[in-house]
């Protein structure tokens, strides 16, 4: 293979990797936009619920505490996988696509 014969192969490979990185980052900013959204809706859950057990009779305002408790877990939850998520997608972004060119499944 020629020098002129590699070059187009890294153009291509350039190309493939430019397609993969957009692809990746759409998708990665449609979950994450999911996820934010999610994460902030179980929040202001949890904030409903510990605001209403402070006007309750106790018995009734531990239930209320409970349920703000598993609010404020799962809103946790949403934060740490964003994260993740962000992590993920920062490392994936360095990564070399070029494994995907030789898959029959995308060729």
């Amino acid at each position: 293979m020629g020098t002129p014969a590699i070059g187009r192969e890294l153009g291509k490979q350039s190309l493939v990797r430019r397609r993969w990185e957009k692809l990746m980052e759409a998708s990665t900013e449609s979950i994450l936009e999911f996820l934010e959204q999610n994460e902030k809706w179980w929040e202001q859950a949890a904030v409903t619920c510990e605001r209403t057990a402070a006007d309750l009779p106790p018995g009734e305002k531990e239930v209320w505490q409970l349920m703000g408790a598993v609010y404020r877990e799962r809103a946790e939850k949403h934060a740490q996988i964003i994260e993740r998520l962000r992590q993920d997608g920062d490392g994936a972004r360095s990564q070399d696509p070029r494994g995907l060119e030789g898959d029959s499944a995308h060729g």
